[in-house]
């Protein structure tokens, strides 16, 4: 005869809460320092503009945009690494598992962090 606990929890706990917030958070702040890179970049002249004498392109890049995009890249390390703290507590149950969109984000976070440090600094 098995005896089987039924499970009575209604809600997931704060850990399992914290830890989906911490993975929105690091996937949403990346994808927004991606579009301000985009936004950032400067324009390149392409056959129209040639064409029709356009003179309104930049040929920098865009400064103010910039910090953001730090900051950005920032807030998405730094919630892969507390989304990754938190994934470890939980990893004691035998149904848990790691997050590979926090270590994704993590990995990416790190090299755009590097990047943009060289950027800035140079």
């Amino acid at each position: 005869m098995s005896f089987k606990l039924n499970n009575r929890r209604k809600y997931p706990d704060m850990t399992l809460r914290l830890l989906a917030w911490s993975n929105a958070i690091a996937v949403i702040s990346l994808g927004v320092a991606i579009c301000l890179i985009a936004i950032a970049k400067p324009k390149h002249e392409n056959f129209l503009d040639h064409f029709y004498s356009v003179q309104r392109l930049n040929p920098s890049w865009n400064m103010d945009l910039i910090g953001y995009i730090g900051i950005m890249l920032l807030l998405s390390f730094l919630a892969s690494v507390i989304g990754l703290f938190l994934n470890s507590k939980r990893l004691q149950r035998k149904g848990d598992h790691v997050n590979a969109t926090l270590i994704l984000s993590l990995i990416i976070s790190i090299f755009s962090l590097f990047f943009y440090l060289r950027f800035t600094l140079a």
